[in-house]
């Protein structure tokens, strides 16, 4: 069965035939070149080599036993190597650097810069190049994990969140801020935990979950202050950043776990932080009250809503008006009889009598009386008239 060559790909080759300056891999029906001056001395007259096949100066496939990082429609970290008018140069690890052209940039690049790139092979021209659009080297399909799997994680650019980051170099997922227990940088390679997979998207966090999460927490403070002679200067009152760059957990995480060694009697809690309890003796059932949360140790009554806004001392007394001398003072202490025309009697204007209503206003309907009525035709021409588009253009002037 004959043996495909393709370029971009590390493969086992066998030797066809000798050369003076090196060896022909692959079969009768097609070789390449394998120069002898990158062999080692073990390394000479060999049956077959692990090579990684790429194009030459002139187009043509060589091999070479220099193995590189990253395979064709892969991505992995790298350091740009030198930049040009045509791009940037990429090492891989091999002895012939890989050209990043300009449009394949997600921004201008320098020499020295750490960025996350694929490799791709252009079978038209007959190169291999780099590329900074990863998006589609991942399409997130038939994800194998479930949550709370352990994963590797390859940290990569930021972004509003957080970061993206590589799942096993497979798969692209979103690492949060939140879920971060210390600084990380791109091409950090780290540990971390499915979260949640929802459809494409895949969320993952650098530490575990519920009780798993509380175990590595409390060998993590264990460790730390066997490490620091059995103190840490570590309270409540101390910020969150500092305990997330010290012991590598959240604020919360650190109090669940403190308390868990301490009910435990492992460690003791004072004012100023946590210390290895020597005497393993366990904390009495009033210290244990002492250190206890206060949310769960005070009973707040329910809010009681006030009927009035403020007291009538602080309102005051409110000015009585004397109507009687105001009807004193006036003119005439009769006073005409407010009679209103009944509303069936009241007129009219004119218009109405135009529209061929009555010259008498029939009482006004309820609206509940109206409710259970179907629009009338006059009702139902002002409704189709609201949902329809306006077709008059506005004033010019």
């Amino acid at each position: 069965m004959s043996q495909t060559i393709t370029p971009g790909l590390i493969q086992t080759l066998p030797v066809y035939d000798t050369h003076d300056h090196g060896y022909l891999l692959g079969e009768e029906a097609f070789t390449i070149f394998l120069p002898s001056r990158g062999l080692k001395k073990e390394e000479a007259d060999q049956d077959e080599y692990k090579v990684f096949v790429f194009y030459n100066e002139n187009g043509e496939l060589e091999a070479t036993t220099k193995l590189p990082v990253v395979q064709v429609n892969e991505v992995d970290v790298f350091r740009v190597k030198n930049v040009n008018t045509m791009g940037a140069f990429i090492d891989i690890g091999t002895a012939r650097d890989i050209l990043l052209p300009n449009k394949e940039m997600n921004e201008p690049l320098e020499a020295g810069f750490t960025i996350l790139a694929g490799l791709l092979d252009d079978k038209l021209s007959g190169r291999l190049y780099m590329t900074q659009k990863i998006n589609g080297f991942f399409p997130n399909t038939d994800i194998p994990f479930e949550r709370g799997d352990e994963v590797e994680l390859l940290i990569g650019e930021k972004i509003e969140v957080g970061r993206r980051a590589l799942v096993n170099q497979k798969y692209m997922a979103a690492l949060f801020r939140a879920e971060m227990t210390f600084n990380v940088k791109l091409g950090d390679r780290v540990k971390g935990y499915i979260r949640k997979i929802e459809g494409k998207s895949i969320l993952v966090s650098m530490q575990r979950e519920g009780m798993l999460l509380l175990e590595d927490a409390q060998k993590k403070l264990l460790g730390y202050l066997e490490a620091n002679n059995g103190y840490v200067r570590l309270n409540d009152d101390t910020d969150p950043e500092e305990i997330k760059r010290r012991l590598h957990m959240s604020k919360k995480t650190f109090k669940k776990a403190a308390g868990m060694l301490y009910r435990d009697g492992k460690v003791i809690l004072s004012k100023f932080g946590v210390k290895i309890n020597q005497s393993g003796e366990l904390p009495s059932a009033e210290e244990l009250a002492k250190w206890a949360p206060k949310e769960e140790l005070i009973e707040r009554p329910a809010p009681q809503r006030s009927t009035y806004y403020r007291s009538n001392d602080q309102r005051g007394e409110r000015p009585q008006r004397n109507y009687r001398n105001r009807d004193e003072q006036s003119s005439s202490n009769e006073k005409r009889p407010y009679n209103p025309a009944p509303r069936n009697d009241r007129p009219i204007r004119n218009n109405d009598n135009e529209r061929g209503y009555s010259n008498t206003r029939p009482p006004r309907e309820r609206s509940s009386e109206r409710s259970s009525e179907p629009f009338s035709d006059r009702e139902k021409k002002s409704l189709r008239e609201l949902k329809a588009p306006s077709s008059k253009k506005p004033n010019q002037g």
